[in-house]
């Protein structure tokens, strides 16, 4: 039986690249598990689904629906004076538009507001109105225009 010699000094090499590929390989895994995020409820709609898989972080809290894209208060000019048309119903006064809101944005949704006022309404009629949507709690209040 041969016993081995104690007078050969070789030299270990340790290999670096087998041990980054590793770790590329592990950060690109920690990276791409922990961004399971449904970018289903990410913008609020009424057409997102539950997903079937997928991260159960989701489902502890369901998410806002909005049951309203948007809401369009029209400002129409009838027999001279300026009405206020709120969902095809007609209001008032500008205070009622504000309850009528404030009822909206309390469901908690906040979809935009849109005022869409008729050519010959006049400016203190629409900033009127506009003043109303913000103090009901509207955040988005927006003016449409018309392309000529």
């Amino acid at each position: 039986m041969r016993l081995p010699s104690h007078d050969q000094a070789g030299t270990l090499e340790v290999k670096m690249t087998p041990m980054i590929d590793v770790v590329f390989l592990l950060l690109i895994f920690f990276v791409w598990t922990s961004s399971f995020e449904t970018p289903e409820f990410d913008l609020p709609s009424s057409l997102a689904d539950v997903p079937a898989a997928g991260s159960q972080a989701n489902l502890d809290q369901p998410p806002p629906v909005e049951a309203f894209d948007e809401i369009v208060v029209k400002l129409l000019i009838r027999d001279g004076l300026t009405v206020i048309e709120f969902g095809g119903q007609r209001i008032e006064s500008a205070d009622e538009l504000q309850a009528r809101l404030a009822e909206v944005i309390a469901l908690g949704v906040q979809p935009p507001v849109i005022i869409d006022p008729e050519d010959l309404v006049t400016m203190d009629r629409a900033v009127e109105v506009y003043d109303a949507a913000r103090s009901a709690g509207a955040d988005r209040v927006l003016y449409a225009t018309r392309v000529e």
